[in-house]
């Protein structure tokens, strides 16, 4: 049995040439409106392979895990496995297309020779396991579990005598890099030491063997995107600050599992072609786009459900930079109006990207992006920012529409609090 990961999030177990299982497939193109694009892409043989899954597994709805083109293009009548999660976003917008089923949680299943279990995460993200031969494979991707679900997870791996393989992101994806002086000095909420530390401390609780490098694999080419790439982490940088006795193993890897014998087959990065002149077109589309004010409704409803609670994060107001203007947005009375004078913090993104997000419900997925970014003075709490993003992700995912739901995200906390044991 061969394990092998692919492109950014891809991680396949091979038997005979043939993946039995695959996840997160982003193989092909790019995501978040053409600012990530993958570090290296799988040849036209890797794709020929992949493509014969018939197990694809996607662990949460992020862009880069849950790639609707790659989808479409190479497993359009396979189907797709997903997480019990509270928000039915991604099984709503996958069942209109694909043949989608919801996996229960925490219930061991086989496929070949393979068995795996599926761990949902109160923030709409999941845990997959593997077991093979005296192998435990931690798909963890770009999740941050309990400090309970861990203990769990390494409880299973000592009552069962298993050698445990950790894949892991290591590399910022959130807005902890999009902070900005009015003189546009970056403002890094958290270093690259501190995502290594984090990964490290979870190789160490797990007492992993190996540790791969995982979900990491993305650069950023959008002229108001590119700034991300200086606060990626190589492996050259993680090797560096590694100081576990967790094996390092390459981002690109082929394991045997049986023989045990893994190396990487990746000689030098193969990057896309049409990575800048894409990125560049879908920028430059943004610099004659008009903004209507009456757009703004559609933030109106992503915010309903949590208005009271960011009015009292923001009792003010929030303020946009949109099209070469400003406008503050009052979540109390819902009104918009245009600002005079330069505001001390503000929100600028571009105008495009703006509207489609807040007509789908995707305005948190900004952040991720990269091509947002967040102004602010030394009177301006960081925290205010980082609440009223959690709660917009909140009231976009659904958890606050009805008391149902919001009871069913209490039940899932509380589960992620009190796991139950997994063997």
């Amino acid at each position: 049995m061969i394990l092998k990961t692919y492109g950014h999030a891809t991680l396949s177990f091979e038997k005979m040439g043939v993946p039995i299982l695959i996840t997160d497939p982003w193989l092909i193109g790019s995501c978040y409106w053409r600012s990530w694009w993958l570090q290296h892409y799988p040849t036209n043989e890797d794709l020929r392979t992949l493509s014969k899954s018939k197990n694809i597994f996607l662990t949460h709805e992020h862009w880069d895990h849950a790639h609707f083109p790659t989808l479409k293009k190479y497993f359009l009548n396979k189907k797709i496995l997903i997480p019990k999660l509270n928000s039915k976003r991604l099984k709503n917008s996958l069942k209109e297309i694909f043949d989608v089923e919801e996996i229960s949680s925490n219930k061991w299943f086989v496929v070949g020779d393979i068995k795996y279990i599926s761990i949902p995460l109160y923030n709409d993200d999941s845990i997959l396991l593997f077991e093979y031969q005296g192998y435990l494979i931690c798909n963890m991707n770009d999740s941050k579990p309990t400090p309970q679900i861990i203990k769990r997870i390494y409880e299973l791996k000592r009552e069962k005598k298993l050698k445990l393989i950790l894949l892991q992101s290591y590399a910022p994806a959130s807005i902890n890099n999009s902070f900005r002086r009015q003189d546009y000095k970056k403002i890094s909420i958290k270093s690259k030491n501190d995502y290594v530390k984090y990964i490290m401390n979870t190789s160490n609780k797990l007492d992993a063997e190996y540790f791969i490098p995982f979900a990491s694999q993305a650069t950023f080419s959008r002229p108001d995107s590119i700034w991300a790439n200086e606060f990626k982490i190589s492996w050259e940088e993680l090797y560096k600050m590694w100081g576990v006795k967790t094996k390092l193993l390459k981002s690109y890897i082929k394991f045997d599992l049986d023989s045990h014998q893994h190396d990487t087959y990746v000689d030098k990065y193969l990057k896309s072609k049409n990575m800048d002149r894409l990125g560049n077109l879908k920028y430059q589309n943004n610099i004659n786009a008009k903004f209507d004010l009456m757009d703004l409704k559609y933030f109106s409803k992503i915010c309903k459900s949590v208005k009271y609670i960011l009015f009292m994060i923001y009792p003010l107001g929030i303020n946009f930079f949109l099209s070469g203007n400003y406008y503050k947005y009052n979540f109390l009375n819902e009104k918009t109006v245009k600002l005079k004078i330069k505001p001390k913090g503000y929100l600028e993104m571009p105008i495009n990207e703006f509207i489609e997000s807040i007509k789908n419900f995707q305005f948190t997925d900004l952040g991720t992006s990269f091509v947002m970014k967040i102004f602010i003075d030394s009177k301006i709490n960081i925290i205010q920012t980082y609440l009223f993003f959690i709660f917009l992700t909140f009231s976009e995912k659904g958890y606050f529409s009805n008391i149902k739901n919001f009871i069913k995200q209490i039940k899932l906390v509380i589960s992620n609090f009190f796991p139950k044991k997994l063997y």
